[in-house]
């Protein structure tokens, strides 16, 4: 319930493009009396379109897309799903499919002839998606590489669906004007972010000044910026490193303070970017970011605070305490790390829980004390819960309190870039057969 909430606005909206789309369809194809197969496949292929043109659309993280989304983790998900959703159709779509359907069969020297076309887009549709929900599997860079490949099939669906549709798309009516305008903000949205998004986001610069090694695994970038940088605490930036030893791929990282002009990252070892940051990284050297992101952003409030963290999931939180912004409320941070060595800042977070009256600090050692569970917290139903950390554990964690306290709102940040499809599938895979077997024993 607390999922379906969260998520009704994208509902609202992704319904609501998909409804109109086919009202529209099917009020056209009726007035030139079509018959039912042949409204079917025409609604099942500009809903493919329409799928695309909202996939290509939250690609471009535009800031109200974000806010509607409530947050970057909420626009992943739905661009994800939204994009598995759509290749499905793709074969309900070719099932359909009826020969005589295309009026107009306009052929061009690139896509050959429209009817056709449609194949060599479902190919590439599919092989590309694939290939994205396997991204876990691949290097990030690699993976930004295909994925921008696939504006092509999204072209060559385009040239199928305009020009072998039954109807006249080019005619400016209510339909017409629908479809030219949805394929044009989904092509613009896919040409930005191939082309202008690497020019056009990453407008705030400033020289790295110093390289600090919290611990084996941990360090942090200190960063002078050439003009103001506006964020609020808890939020991420992707950054791009100008020098010939990194690639030149954006890589998100949460900003972990303020201090005058300097903004700080805190950054785990995790990747083959974040090592080369710890080995090969030069001070000074020049930065690119983008706009901050993120909702987790711990809005000052009078009711009690607990702040979950899990490993570098510290960062979001850093960056409140290291905020000039008093705690209006009693706030409890829960820090937790496999061993006490892991923990970056600890000292200072210590000294913070001894000065501020009604901030308290935990450290929780997996390594001795097993996974943070709920009985490790003091929550009661009249708090807000903020978390940041590993998938599993905040979503163990999210899951468990909502089950005792379903009042309690809950803000957190655990999400993947490159998509966790294939892991996600497996391990429910595991929780249902699981669940199954615990009911034949007991049975």
């Amino acid at each position: 319930m607390k999922t379906l909430k969260k998520n009704i606005i994208p509902i609202l909206f992704v319904s609501s493009i998909m409804a109109i789309n086919a009202i529209l369809w099917i009020s056209k194809m009726n007035a030139a009396f079509l018959n039912e197969k042949s409204i079917l496949t025409s609604v099942l292929g500009s809903t493919l379109l329409m799928g695309f043109f909202l996939v290509f659309l939250l690609s471009t993280k535009a800031k109200w897309i974000e806010k509607l989304f409530g947050g970057l983790d909420g626009v992943y998900f739905w661009h994800r799903l939204l994009a598995m959703g759509t290749t499905a159709l793709i074969f309900l779509h070719g099932i359909t499919s009826i020969s005589n359907l295309s009026s107009n069969s306009n052929n061009f020297l690139l896509f050959g002839n429209a009817g056709e076309a449609g194949e060599l887009a479902r190919n590439g549709f599919l092989f590309l998606v694939i290939f994205a929900l396997l991204a876990k599997f691949f290097k990030y860079e690699h993976f930004r590489f295909i994925h921008r490949f696939l504006v092509i099939p999204y072209m060559i669906a385009l040239y199928h669906g305009f020009f072998s549709s039954w109807v006249n798309l080019f005619s400016f009516d209510t339909l017409s004007i629908w479809m030219l305008l949805t394929s044009s903000i989904g092509l613009a949205s896919a040409l930005y972010m191939l082309f202008v998004f690497q020019r056009s986001a990453f407008r705030y610069k400033g020289q790295i000044e110093e390289k600090v090694e919290l611990n084996a695994t941990t360090l942090e970038l200190k960063v002078k910026m050439d003009k103001h940088y506006h964020f609020k605490p808890g939020q991420f930036a992707f950054i791009k490193i100008k020098m010939n030893d990194f690639d030149q791929e954006p890589h998100p990282f949460s900003i972990s303070g303020k201090e005058g002009n300097y903004i700080y990252f805190t950054i785990k070892s995790l990747g083959d970017f974040t090592e080369s940051l710890k080995k090969n990284l030069i001070t000074p050297a020049e930065i690119h970011i983008t706009q901050a992101y993120g909702h987790m952003t711990n809005t000052l409030s009078t009711k009690k605070q607990v702040w979950i963290a899990g490993g570098i999931g510290i960062t979001p939180f850093l960056g409140r305490l290291r905020s000039s912004e008093e705690f209006t409320s009693d706030t409890h941070l829960y820090y937790s790390v496999n061993y006490e060595s892991e923990a970056v800042h600890l000292d200072r977070l210590r000294q913070l829980s001894n000065q501020k009256e009604n901030f308290r600090f935990t450290l929780f050692e997996a390594s001795k004390q097993g996974f943070l569970s709920i009985k490790n917290l003091e929550i009661d139903d009249d708090c807000i819960v903020s978390m940041c950390g590993p998938r599993p554990m905040v979503m163990t964690l999210k899951k468990q309190i909502h089950s005792k306290y379903p009042k309690v709102k809950i803000e957190y940040e655990a999400f993947s870039f490159t998509g966790t499809l294939v892991e996600d599938i497996i391990k429910k895979y595991k929780t249902i057969k699981k669940k199954l077997k615990t009911r034949k024993l007991t049975s």
